[in-house]
């Protein structure tokens, strides 16, 4: 059984280590996707008159807008947000959703892979990152 804890203790630091390189990345790609919907939402295609532009980035509706094209928010946005909204303070996963915007048992069940993988971990009321 060593063997096998080994293994994913391994993993386990490997994958931290790809997500510090890979965050940087991530962030810059969210903000080229906010200023296309930007841009898009001043002149739509097909469109000659001028829409209502974006919240300048924040809250919901700025999270909706850089969704994939599937309705989904991209890869490791949620978890982000999430780790985000519980690194100062334990929060309910009502309190995340509604910080964050995020439906309710999307931030349960990221809240649930978090304490997991060991990113974050239950307190009395909540959970804070680890």
């Amino acid at each position: 059984m060593s063997v096998i804890r080994d293994a994913v203790d391994t993993w386990k630091h490997r994958l931290s280590e790809l997500e510090e390189q890979i965050a940087p990345l991530a962030d810059e790609a969210e903000q080229l996707r906010t200023a296309i919907t930007r841009l898009e939402a001043i002149e739509p295609r097909g469109s000659g008159r001028r829409a209502r532009a974006t919240n300048g980035g924040r809250g919901a509706a700025a999270r909706r807008a850089t969704r994939t094209s599937t309705g989904r928010a991209p890869r490791g946005q949620n978890r982000r947000l999430i780790l985000e909204a519980i690194k100062d303070q334990p929060k309910t996963a009502g309190d995340v959703a509604k910080e964050t915007g995020i439906g309710r048992p999307t931030v349960s069940t990221t809240l649930t892979k978090l304490v997991s993988d060991g990113a974050a971990v239950k307190a009395d009321r909540g959970y804070k990152a680890a």
